[in-house]
């Protein structure tokens, strides 16, 4: 028997030593919009809507985990199955991301800089600016020198780091139990009031995760930590549960933090910063500490994981599809790893610095942030119908291929995609009309 527990122990040591791409992923994701999503549906609903994070991030496991089962049933990465749809593909990725990349670094540095300028302001009124350009540059130097390994440490601390602070923000905010369990077992649609109906936060939190294009990115992490056969399927699901088990506690509390703190005073959320001084006029230095140690962990880790997946994912298709990178054979070499190759280099090294003018400037790119935006929508719904039509391809996938319950979840996926294209399409469409 007590052979039998130092096993079991063993076997449980083990599984968790071999975890990680997960958390990688869920500070990947678990972005700035997150956190006004989910405080947004805690201050304008209480509790009643925890339900929805929930739905919506089984939709993301559902799709993350698919993609991830094509790359280790066939070997191949994610953008070569893509590739099988037509070449087309992985050069509208290519296209799309150096725009996404750019922009949206732009504003998670920002983020950085007035994050740890509320907690430590220094004596000056470049506080925030030097803030920024330190976390950029660290942001810059762990996915650059660090390699995998380091980075899968460093997600496990801050992930940690993230769930005890906002875990001290929902207590500080006196949360009913027995309310919260309901908002978590007995869906309900409450009647819509104040600044965002319920149904426009539902399809927020659902469209976060289907229009989500962070959701390529797990399937390079995972080939990163060595997992590159149908072997690991089993302890892949797990680690993919984990990373998303740790995104539902934390959306969780910030749903619950807000509801307890910011649905009382029926005060709008609308931004951060304004969930910050909320945070601090409710709960004090404490209440400010937590939740702007979760703001900045949330645009911190994103600004790294984003980098380096989205990296990986640049560097497969250089090296794959476009001609001269693909013909030079550096991939072909014995015991090649992307992270030193020298286009994932330099693009880390662009990514991360080139945006950092910001700090310096008010300027609003709105005609450049408004084209991002236009090739995002279209990006969207194609990856995932280019998804459902390789992982239901029996001469790839034979046994592997989808069940019915994924199908339908994809399919749902690829509906909202659709939606949300139309709907951002329609506010493009008339945000140009307004700057005409």
């Amino acid at each position: 028997m007590e052979t039998k527990a130092i096993s079991h122990k063993k076997s449980g040591k083990r599984w968790m030593q071999g975890t990680g791409p997960g958390f990688v992923y869920a500070l990947t994701v678990l972005g700035t919009g997150d956190v006004v999503s989910n405080s947004a549906a805690g201050a304008s609903y209480g509790y009643s809507l925890i339900w929805a994070l929930a739905m919506a991030l089984i939709f993301r496991y559902v799709w993350v985990t698919t993609s991830a089962k094509y790359v280790l049933v066939t070997g191949e990465s994610l953008l070569s199955g893509y590739a099988r749809v037509g070449t087309w593909v992985p050069w509208l990725v290519l296209i799309s991301f150096f725009p996404i990349r750019h922009f949206t670094n732009q504003f998670l540095i920002l983020i950085m800089g007035d994050s740890i300028h509320l907690l430590l302001p220094l004596p000056t009124a470049w506080s925030s600016i030097i803030w920024a350009c330190l976390f950029t540059l660290l942001g810059f130097a762990l996915p650059f020198w660090g390699g995998y390994a380091m980075i899968e440490l460093f997600c496990k601390i801050l992930i940690g780091i993230m769930g005890v602070s906002l875990l001290v923000a929902a207590l500080l905010s006196n949360p009913d139990p027995m309310a919260i369990l309901s908002g978590l077992f007995f869906p309900s649609l409450p009647q819509s009031q104040g600044l965002y109906s319920a149904v426009l936060i539902i399809m927020a939190l659902i469209g976060a995760e289907a229009g989500s294009n962070a959701n390529l990115t797990y399937a390079y992490f995972i080939r990163e930590k060595g997992w590159k056969d149908i072997s690991f399927l089993k302890l892949q699901r797990f680690d993919l549960a984990t990373g998303v088990i740790s995104l539902f506690v934390m959306g969780a509390l910030l749903q619950i933090a807000a509801a307890g703190t910011i649905h009382p005073l029926g005060i709008e959320v609308e931004s951060p910063e304004d969930l910050a001084q909320i945070f601090l006029r409710t709960q004090g230095q404490v209440g400010l500490v937590a939740f702007s140690l979760g703001l900045w962990g949330a645009a911190f880790s994103s600004f790294i994981g984003m980098n380096i997946g989205f990296a990986l994912i640049f560097t497969d298709i250089c090296r794959n599809f476009v001609p001269g990178f693909k013909d030079s054979g550096v991939h072909k070499s014995e015991g090649y790893t992307p992270n030193k190759d020298p286009i994932y280099k330099w693009i880390i090294l662009f990514w991360s610095l080139a945006p950092i003018y910001i700090v310096f400037t008010d300027v609003q790119p709105v005609w450049l942030v408004l084209m991002v935006t236009s090739f995002l929508v279209l990006l969207i719904p194609v990856l995932a119908v280019c998804l459902l039509w390789i992982t239901n391809d029996r001469n790839l996938m034979g046994q592997y291929r989808n069940g019915w319950i994924t199908n339908l979840v994809l399919i749902t996926l690829v509906l909202i995609a659709i939606y949300l294209t139309n709907e951002r399409g329609l506010d493009l469409w008339n945000s140009l009309g307004d700057l005409r």
